[in-house]
């Protein structure tokens, strides 16, 4: 096993330079140079643990979030990973499955696992204990938190924004009656993106919403689509994935009296469905570089030697026919 002993005789350098480089400090490029391709030709790998150990660091984050099962979340854990993974991190997962009262818990764990760094994934702005983060032992990020807290970046999807192009769009195309398929309003991505439909409605008088709420399930997009296609409505916004495939559903078994004039607009994660459907309006939200962008503020974070305000970045979604 190569040891930094042997990579400094390779490379013709001190110790103490092989130490500065592998702590990121800047050296003569020629010793750079040199000692990178010593590391590389004796696949040198460093010991984490030992380093950790040295520097007071476990090396690890924490990942709070609410479910891994979303295909959303998938994206976002996938790209927190892959940037922390390259930086020589492992992330700790925990979830509490839409369980409020498990939160406090929850951050008692990654706290006692002595992680170094801390991502907060959740959208519930009736959690009490929100302010709690400012006060935790290491560096935090949240990702579409309903509020700024002091010393605390933020990153957050410009979902209302986002509602509000597509739905302007639908009624300079001539829309008046527009159905909304919403998710449940105790959640602060659901509350941003109904927000961002009813905004637009509120400056033309002669448009009007129909409103639905479903669930998050399949089963609700599929009965929450139906009743407001009786509603005559003429288009309809989707503003979750896993509904709009209930309202798909649905709308493949319905007569085509009832869908050949109505313009669909929903949200997707993937760009394979905007590729492939010209005839559909598709929010596409970001997954992966929302997790990338959120683990490489966090690495920045922890690196800082003094603290300094909050950041607030702000990551647009794509936006596919109009």
């Amino acid at each position: 096993m190569s040891s930094i002993r042997k990579v400094a005789e390779l490379a013709g350098v001190s110790l103490g330079s092989v130490s500065r480089y592998l702590n990121g400090h800047q050296l003569k490029e020629q010793n750079m140079k040199k000692i990178a391709a010593a590391i590389e030709e004796l696949d040198y790998k460093e010991n984490i643990i030992a380093k950790g150990l040295k520097n007071n660091r476990s090396f690890s984050v924490g990942l709070l979030m609410n479910s891994i099962s979303s295909q959303f979340g998938a994206g976002v854990v996938s790209g927190i990973e892959e940037i922390m993974e390259q930086n020589g991190y492992s992330v700790l997962l925990s979830g509490f499955k839409g369980d409020i009262s498990l939160v406090d818990q929850k951050i008692d764990y990654l706290v006692q696992h002595a992680v170094d760094g801390l991502i907060v994934f959740m959208s519930e702005q009736d959690w009490d204990g929100m302010e709690r983060l400012a006060e935790l032992p290491m560096p935090v990020l949240t990702i579409n938190s309903p509020v700024q807290l002091a010393g605390i970046d933020r990153v957050q999807v410009a979902d209302r924004k986002s509602v509000s192009e597509v739905v302007e769009h639908l009624v300079h195309e001539g829309h008046t009656r527009i159905g909304i398929l919403a998710a449940p309003q105790n959640d602060y991505v659901a509350r941003e993106r109904l927000l961002g439909a009813k905004q637009v409605a509120d400056k033309y008088p002669d448009v009007s919403l129909a409103i639905e709420y479903g669930d998050y399930s399949r089963i609700s997009g599929y009965w929450g689509g139906k009743n407001l296609l009786n509603q005559d409505i003429s288009a309809l916004l989707v503003t979750n994935y896993n509904m709009m495939t209930g309202v798909l559903e649905y709308l493949q078994q319905s007569p085509a009296s009832e869908k050949e004039k109505l313009v669909l607009a929903h949200y997707d994660y993937t760009s394979e469905m905007a590729e492939l459907l010209s005839d559909r309006i598709i929010i596409k939200a970001p997954t992966k570089q929302i997790g990338q962008r959120s683990a490489q503020l966090l690495l920045e974070r922890m690196n800082e030697n003094q603290s300094s305000e909050g950041k607030n970045e702000i990551i647009e979604n794509e936006i596919f026919g109009i």
